[in-house]
């Protein structure tokens, strides 16, 4: 049973400051624990208020709880009933990959993080670079959107003028480009699609590092397009054209 110091200590890790101290961070709702406890990850403790929530609930690392204790570690308003504490893992493989790699500049919004680590996972994409003021990876919400898929893709933070070196092409996804449905990549390059924040789209100084600029046409009035629906119209293109 975990001891009321124990959940002071998971209840911290709501903030990127704990997760970091004790490199640790929570996986909340029952798909993903349970992913998760059939991964090869360094799961350390499962929390639940009901075995039946895990696939195998005599495992040694269940620890059933009240209703009452479980709030208290949730990190959600709505707490699904079981998560896990598990370890950080260590980046070891920074490269760029063969073909199509996406960077993310300045994402603030966790969901959208977690939505495009879906996406990225959808297409095949096993890492996503980010510049160092993107969201945490690790954020409760932005684990939550990904559906699991943080199991499979690893993020990479490292400013855009670190790895251009390793690309053939850098393709900025702007306003301003050219029609993505008129624009092909050569698939035997290193490519480098770079999306934008939500607020303010890509950085004056990577700006200057983009080779290409790329346009999802706009047949409406809206003034752009949420970060995680650009990426995901953009890979589609880009990896089916």
């Amino acid at each position: 049973m975990a001891s009321q110091a124990e959940f002071k200590k998971i209840s911290s890790l709501k903030l990127n400051k704990f997760r970091q101290k004790y490199g640790l961070f929570v996986v909340e709702g029952r798909k993903s624990v349970n992913e998760l406890f059939h991964s090869n990850w360094d799961v350390h403790k499962i929390i639940a208020t009901n075995r039946k929530l895990l696939d195998d609930p005599n495992s040694s690392l269940l620890d059933i709880v009240s209703e009452s204790d479980y709030k208290k570690v949730s990190q959600f308003d709505t707490p699904a009933g079981i998560l896990a504490i598990t370890a950080i893992p260590k980046s070891l493989d920074l490269s760029v990959q063969k073909g199509l790699n996406l960077f993310l500049d300045g994402i603030s919004d966790p969901g959208n993080l977690g939505t495009i680590t879906r996406i990225a996972d959808w297409y095949g994409l096993d890492r996503i670079f980010m510049s160092t003021d993107c969201v945490d990876f690790y954020n409760s919400k932005c684990i939550s959107a990904s559906m699991g898929s943080f199991l499979r893709v690893k993020p990479i933070l490292v400013d855009l003028e670190n790895i251009v070196s390793d690309v053939d092409l850098v393709i900025g996804a702007l306003l301003d480009g050219e029609s993505l449905y008129d624009f092909e990549i050569d698939k035997m390059q290193n490519n480098l699609l770079v999306i934008g924040s939500e607020s303010h789209g890509i950085r004056s100084e990577n700006m200057n590092l983009i080779q290409q600029k790329v346009t999802i046409p706009r047949l409406g009035k809206a003034e752009s397009l949420n970060a995680g629906i650009a990426t995901a119209i953009m890979l589609d293109r880009l990896l089916n054209p």
